[in-house]
């Protein structure tokens, strides 16, 4: 397993390598033509076929990221179960609670809200991969500290419930709010080439493309 994954790792690195050898092709002060680096020479005109996103602060993207109704509805829904002494399928109520706050439906359905409050362009497989990965991370540091802090009982219980709910609606919007803006741009190089590529406007590229166009590069 673990050759496995080394080797995808290694794979998307050497992808990732050749994706910045792509995107910074024709760029730069010492530029020839040929080779793997700069196939078609200097690049000499860019244009974007998207439009240019428009800078948007980071605390209104984390807002307007937040999956407030799932996390809401599933809090109230545990802290009821947590209030009732009922028995559901034999099991108390409390445990039950705890038990669907732990198992990663509960995650999942707040990650799916949250990745559709992504932006329009990036409601992807990819983005609700990241945002899962984001929730359960922040949930496992979350339930850690309170083991440290030692609760028990039904504070226990209720202190977990709330605590981890939070920490998945706060993973998860995270990292939608940190994920950033695509735009693609037709490149025309010295030996007459034109070339499409998408780029993020946090990239190096992006800010090459953008200078050459005359527009200011988006910032954070």
């Amino acid at each position: 397993m673990n050759v496995i994954i080394a080797i995808v790792i290694i794979a998307a690195i050497i992808g990732w390598v050749f994706v910045k050898i792509d995107e910074l092709s024709g760029l730069g002060r010492n530029v020839r033509a040929g080779g793997p680096r700069h196939p078609h020479g200097k690049l000499v005109s860019v244009r974007n076929t998207d439009d240019i996103p428009e800078t948007v602060p980071f605390g209104k993207r984390f807002a307007s990221s937040l999956p407030f109704i799932t996390s809401a509805a599933l809090l109230a829904l545990f802290l009821a179960l947590n209030a009732v002494d009922v028995r559901i399928f034999g099991i108390p109520s409390s445990e039950m609670a705890l038990v669907l706050s732990a198992t990663g439906i509960t995650a999942l359905i707040i990650v799916v809200e949250a990745t559709f409050r992504a932006p329009e362009g990036k409601k992807t497989f990819w983005t609700f991969i990241y945002a899962l990965v984001g929730a359960v991370a922040l949930g496992l540091a979350a339930s850690a500290l309170l083991s440290l802090v030692g609760l028990t009982g039904n504070v226990s219980l209720t202190a977990y419930c709330i605590t981890t709910i939070a920490a998945y609606m706060f993973g998860s919007a995270l990292v939608v709010a940190l994920l950033p803006d695509n735009v693609t741009f037709e490149r025309t190089f010295e030996d007459g080439a034109k070339r499409s590529i998408t780029v993020s406007t946090r990239s190096t590229a992006y800010a090459a493309y953008t200078a050459m166009m005359g527009e200011t590069p988006k910032e954070d």
